[in-house]
């Protein structure tokens, strides 16, 4: 019985992958997924009772396609670390061109959400990812390496997902064993320009350890969202002992009208940021904000420094 179920569970996730893969997830409904089984709607509510259930079983089941085979290579004594990573890199983009027809389509959807329905055990792939390409770094090039861990971690995602899209693109006449040779090779010349240099890591250690941890916000809220936040939290309540709420949400009406020009004056939003340090309330979300607009403005009024100190 429990084989007949697991083969049912099988025909169905291949099928609905079928159909994702020519019209979406979106829309496909579960009626085309039974009929193209050939069992009934009431059938396939049986197996999955969702389609949210069904669509999870697919994204682990392309999970542990790549996965597994990635595990019996890291576990292959006969290679060198060199050759696992290299061999690593193969196998992952080999499994991405069998699916590369599903996993486009998926990514396209992707794309079209908003952060709060991308899944979450998606976004938070990272953190174990990072250490294991960290032990790989220490492995391969020793701990003079480790401080570029983030450095590395990107230029890597960064070509292999150059990869992919030659993978996608049907012009590509690149044999996906080149490509992952060409990876590893490119990793040991960057390694040893980073490690034998005085480059400062672009990814500070704070940084990638909230990678790691998995504790960054993953909610993608933009300035705007923020400011609506944080002008409820003041709306509903002053801080006690602090200024009135009314600096503080005229504060807010100024961000925000700054946030709303085609080019936002950082001195401004300087000095507003500043004013809002004084309602310790909004102080979780006026430290995601200065995260956004970090890379415009870096580190306005020193808001992180300080919350780091006092932690």
């Amino acid at each position: 019985m429990a084989d007949k179920n697991t083969n049912k569970q099988e025909l169905i996730i291949k099928t609905a992958m079928q159909l994702f893969a020519v019209k979406g997830s979106s829309s496909t409904s579960m009626q085309e997924i039974a009929e193209l089984c050939g069992i009934s709607k009431g059938s396939l509510y049986l197996v999955f009772k969702s389609k949210e259930e069904l669509e999870r079983s697919i994204y682990m089941h392309c999970f542990r396609m790549i996965h597994d085979p990635l595990q019996r290579e890291e576990q292959q004594s006969r290679s060198s670390p060199r050759e696992k990573l290299r061999n690593q890199v193969e196998i992952l983009l080999t499994h991405v061109y069998e699916l590369r027809e599903f996993l486009q389509r998926q990514f396209q959807e992707v794309s079209g959400r908003s952060g709060d329905e991308v899944p979450e055990w998606i976004r938070k792939v990272n953190a174990p990812l990072l250490l294991w390409f960290q032990s790989k770094l220490n492995t391969l090039y020793g701990p003079a390496v480790l401080p570029y861990t983030g450095d590395l971690f990107l230029f890597a995602d960064g070509m292999i997902h150059a990869y992919i899209r030659l993978i996608f693109g049907q012009e590509s006449q690149v044999a996906i064993s080149r490509m992952a040779d060409h990876l590893v090779d490119l990793l040991d010349i960057v390694a040893a320009g980073l490690s034998g240099g005085r480059q400062e890591p672009l990814i500070t250690e704070s940084v990638l350890e909230s990678w790691m941890s998995g504790q960054e916000d993953s909610r993608r809220r933009s300035p705007l969202q923020l400011i609506k936040e944080m002008r409820a939290t003041l709306s509903s309540s002053a801080p006690s002992g602090s200024p009135g709420a009314d600096d503080g949400l005229e504060s807010l009406a100024i961000l925000e009208s700054e946030f709303l020009m085609p080019e936002p004056r950082k001195a401004m939003i300087r000095g507003m940021i500043a004013n809002l340090q004084a309602y310790p309330a909004v102080h979780g979300e006026l430290e995601t904000l200065q995260k956004l607009v970090s890379p415009y403005i870096p580190n306005p009024c020193g808001f992180l420094q300080e919350r780091g100190a006092d932690t």
